[in-house]
């Protein structure tokens, strides 16, 4: 008889769901997003089977960031990518350096942009964030406070996510944010009614929790406000057990430094590219 070869296949059963979280926890940190999407059973992830078993894991949605967990490269498994994705259309990929390497090369992508993070882990069991005056100032954002978040979220948007040569189309931009609001926390500090810096959770899984979102208005900076935010929300997810992760520019050396300072250490790399 003989064994199947590798297919392709939708999570649609409990089971299905439960076996790709087992398979992604070993890579958890570098797959934050996409364990938070096994764990809220999306349909829109996909298994990777030779002869049964596992071998990789991704979330595809027409128009979204495919993201993916894909630690065996091996040939077969590249001709069924390449046979999956032969007439579809894929706007970006994320993930760990080496996984979106594997794909661009199977998919043969040439990619409008590619840039590079550096995954950092928090190193500590407590950020020990201290009293500060600025806790007066802090506020615990809903959705209700969208309109006043989008001239830190547009700003976020245009220096660290935008795409080279595109536009943003505001109305787009805001239910991107409301339904970030809806399932992420985000802090931010206010003076004088305005929102000046902001900072956010952007997954959680079963033991990481992603952040990011770390933004503050150019007329406020080099004020304390990044920092803040950053030891208060490291120290909420702390609190909850988990361990905080982040990713920041390579080339981003403020940032780098900023995330050092409240207790961040660098484990490796991760990728966004553009199609």
């Amino acid at each position: 008889m003989l064994k199947p070869g590798v297919e392709v296949a939708a999570c649609k059963k409990d089971g299905d769901f439960a076996n790709a979280l087992e398979f992604v926890l070993p890579y958890e940190k570098f797959c934050c997003q996409l364990a938070e999407k096994i764990i809220r059973k999306s349909t829109d992830i996909f298994l990777i089977k030779d002869a049964g078993k596992i071998q990789g894991i991704f979330y595809f949605k027409e128009k979204s960031t495919l993201l993916c967990c894909l630690p065996k490269k091996k040939k077969k498994i590249a001709k069924s990518l390449s046979d999956f994705f032969c007439k579809k259309s894929i706007f970006a990929l994320a993930g760990k350096r080496d996984y979106i390497d594997f794909l661009q090369k199977t998919l043969a992508l040439s990619p409008k942009e590619k840039r590079t993070f550096f995954l950092m882990r928090h190193k500590k069991k407590l950020c020990c964030q201290t009293s500060s005056p600025l806790q007066k100032d802090l506020v615990a954002c809903s959705k209700n406070d969208a309109s006043k978040l989008m001239p830190l979220h547009t700003g976020f948007f245009k220096e660290e996510v935008l795409p080279a040569g595109k536009e943003i189309y505001l109305p787009s931009l805001l239910r991107d944010l409301e339904k970030l609001l809806e399932k992420q926390k985000m802090l931010a500090l206010e003076k004088d009614g305005i929102f000046v810096a902001k900072v956010q959770t952007n997954a959680s899984s079963k033991n990481f929790t992603q952040i990011g979102g770390v933004y503050t208005l150019p007329q406020h900076r080099s004020k304390g406000y990044a920092e803040f935010l950053t030891r208060t929300i490291t120290t909420e997810i702390c609190s909850q057990a988990k361990t905080p992760i982040l990713f920041v520019r390579k080339e981003n050396s403020p940032a780098l430094s900023l995330y050092k300072k409240c207790g961040y250490k660098s484990y490796g790399s991760f990728c966004f590219l553009y199609c």
